[in-house]
């Protein structure tokens, strides 16, 4: 098999690896299954998840990216090993890779990234920032004289730029993404219906009956958890409508995000937002996001068809820019 190159995207709980002949390779969760005995990696990913669940007594599950510390960095390493072999076989020759990576990661968590890759078996490896990545993923044109807007919106954190011939000429990180989102619903269902719900099933009613648009039909979800008096089982029915309340604080840092960049941007490309709008990509974006920013900051906004994967995609896209 040829040398391939290969576009990698670790997100805190998905990673994604693409290639330009190939597209998407494999898109998974960022866990691994460790022995609690001999802390060694036995599975990543999916089969990581169904290890543990058949295994509990002799597995754990470790999640290795926070936000977005390396925390273990063997981990990590021992993760990519299993999904590269995954994605492209077992080749003597090893892969070039190229590494979405946040705006906001210091040199000792870039380098800790770049480790990781190198030592899962990449002959070589580059960084580029995500929301540049993300850029290229959904195809916005690098040599157009015109500003261009783009908000990546992942699990750990929202990276709203504005991105002018292949550069981000401004842009703001904030700590805001899906995994608040849904610490957003489980505070709200404490706090409101005095229920307590785990992640999973935040997530689940975060995912059934989030949609911000203003013209969204009502929906109704039997939320079942546990009563925080007594710790009874109870169901609840929630509305779709009550999401919009729940969701404020995380939404606000977004808008707030998205908000501040359009005010560090010139008159010029301020019209350029208005004419081009802004394109949204990341695994969280939320349903009606898009018209959220048309009805609040009155610009256009379009959520891109490969929101999930648009990071990886570009990233195989920069690689081979990089290698002509």
């Amino acid at each position: 098999m040829l040398r391939k190159g290969l576009g990698l995207d670790i997100g805190t709980t998905k990673t994604t690896i693409c290639s330009i002949d190939d597209g998407v390779l494999l898109r998974e969760p960022t866990v691994a299954a460790v022995d609690v005995d001999t802390d060694e990696v036995m599975e990543a990913g999916d089969a990581a998840i169904e290890m543990v669940n058949n295994s509990p007594d002799k597995m754990r599950l470790c999640w290795p990216v926070w936000d977005p510390v390396v925390k273990s960095a063997e981990v990590l390493a021992a993760i990519l090993r299993i999904f590269f072999r995954r994605a492209i076989g077992r080749t003597l020759l090893r892969p070039q890779v190229m590494v979405a990576i946040p705006c906001d990661l210091t040199e000792a968590q870039s380098n800790a990234v770049e480790d990781a890759v190198l030592a899962a078996g990449a002959s070589r490896v580059h960084l580029l920032e995500a929301p540049l990545c993300a850029a290229l993923g959904v195809g916005l044109d690098f040599a157009s004289p015109t500003g261009q807007m783009l908000v990546h919106i992942g699990a750990s954190r929202t990276e709203a730029a504005m991105i002018f011939i292949g550069d981000m000429v401004t842009h703001v990180t904030v700590q805001t993404g899906g995994k608040h989102f849904d610490n957003a619903v489980i505070r709200y269902m404490r706090n409101k219906h005095k229920l307590y719900i785990g992640t999973r099933t935040a997530e689940q009613i975060k995912i059934r009956l989030t949609n911000l648009s203003s013209t969204h039909e009502e929906k109704k979800l039997d939320v079942k958890g546990r009563f925080v008096d007594t710790k009874v089982p109870r169901i609840v029915t929630l509305s779709s409508r009550e999401m919009l309340g729940a969701l404020r604080d995380p939404l606000s840092a977004v808008l707030d995000a998205i908000v501040s960049v359009v005010e560090q941007t010139g008159d010029d490309m301020r019209a350029d937002i208005a004419k081009g709008g802004i394109v949204l990509t990341g695994g969280a974006v939320l349903t009606g996001m898009d018209q959220l920013l048309a009805d609040v900051m009155g610009l256009r906004a379009r959520v891109a068809a490969n929101a999930d994967t648009a990071a990886a995609e570009g990233a195989a896209l920069a690689l081979e820019r990089l290698g002509k």
